[in-house]
């Protein structure tokens, strides 16, 4: 995961490509940086293997890696139960600016193109997890709770990065159906040109560890949605973080 800007640091161009790598933590990057023969692979493979060879699940990410715009949250891969990041309002629902800045542009633009839609949940603090997921665990069963909603800290929401949209008339909204719709047709081709991937794709749940959900966009920036796009795989695939289930 891009971790960012490292505050205090003049980095070099290597280093700064260095940062692009799936990361661990922030003690492996600077001791990468006292290598000269280190390498982006050699970053990569690194973090990779710690991350396969753990045992003890979840993981629990610091805060600069939680405010990477690249994180990956996952059910063994989770935030720091007091992570809140810097938000903005946006149509009756708050995003990290970056987000924010690019969800409305994509709402702009669709509307333009006689595909409105409406954003009906955007960032939820650690506390709406817990409630939102022993909702549906007494409505639908934990193991069906499990395949549709995150628990506590595991949810893309509470990156500020991760936005549900819908049909203005509510029709289809948070049914696999909506993927059938103009709105959902639309979003799947033109969504990464915003930033936005789909983040929960059809027959991927074997992988991700979450059903099909064709109206959950998670926001990476426009070069990385579209190459993820391109590679065919899952945003952890992409990264080679260890997914699935709990």
């Amino acid at each position: 995961m891009i971790i960012g800007t490292i505050a205090g640091f003049g980095l070099t161009k290597t280093e700064e490509q260095l940062i692009e790598q799936p990361i661990i933590n922030k003690k492996q990057v600077l001791d990468s940086y006292d290598d000269p023969n280190s390498s982006q692979d050699k970053v990569q493979s690194e973090s990779s293997s710690k991350i396969q060879d753990s045992t003890k699940w979840p993981v629990t990410y610091t805060p600069e890696q939680a405010a990477s715009l690249t994180v990956v949250v996952n059910k063994k891969h989770k935030l720091p139960s007091d992570y809140v990041p810097a938000l903005v309002s946006v149509s009756g629902g708050q995003l990290r600016p970056e987000a924010a800045s690019a969800v409305k542009d994509m709402l702009t633009v669709a509307n333009n193109n006689s595909v409105p839609m409406k954003i009906i949940s955007a960032y939820r603090s650690y506390n709406t997890q817990v409630s939102t997921y022993n909702k549906w665990v007494e409505i639908d069963g934990q193991a069906q709770a499990d395949r549709s909603s995150a628990r506590a800290g595991h949810s893309e929401h509470q990156t500020g990065l991760a936005v549900d949209l819908g049909m203005p008339d509510g029709s289809c909204n948070l049914e696999i159906c909506f993927g059938d719709t103009a709105q959902g047709k639309w979003l799947a081709e033109n969504a990464p040109n915003f930033g936005f991937i789909i983040r929960y794709e059809n027959n991927t749940e074997s992988i991700t560890g979450y059903q099909y959900e064709p109206w959950h966009l998670r926001y990476v920036g426009a070069d990385v949605a579209k190459a993820i796009v391109a590679s065919g795989k899952t945003m952890d695939q992409y990264y080679n973080v260890e997914a699935g289930g709990y």
